[in-house]
């Protein structure tokens, strides 16, 4: 006869991972999203500032359990840099800001159905 409870007839063993990801430039200068109900692995910020750039800064901002944790990237030499986060719990509010760079914030998620 099928199910019959509140619970579901199966439990998945496995889970898809999807990669998330915001991205700022000289256009459009913050960003914002929030981690789901599996929280975040991997999280990091990646940016990118150019030769010349006047004031390059980029600023990312989490959000949880009523604790604000922001880290700031200032006077940064022109190039490639990175700097990684770890794992973040679920409903994390995260705001990705950049002034003169480019940046991008990543961070993977468990999903199941």
């Amino acid at each position: 006869m099928g199910c019959m409870s509140t619970m579901p007839c199966w439990t998945p063993t496995w889970a898809w991972v999807v990669l998330n990801e915001l991205e700022v430039d000289s256009t459009s200068t913050s960003a914002m999203a929030f981690t789901g109900e599996g929280g975040a692995s991997g999280a990091s910020v990646e940016y990118l500032v150019d030769q010349g750039a006047a004031s390059p800064a980029v600023s990312v901002d989490i959000v949880a359990g009523g604790t604000t944790t922001t880290w700031t990237a200032t006077a940064v030499a022109p190039g490639f840099h990175a700097h990684r986060f770890g794992p973040l719990p679920q409903g994390a509010k995260l705001t990705l800001s950049a002034t003169d760079a480019m940046a991008r914030l990543r961070w993977c998620e468990p999903v199941c159905c």
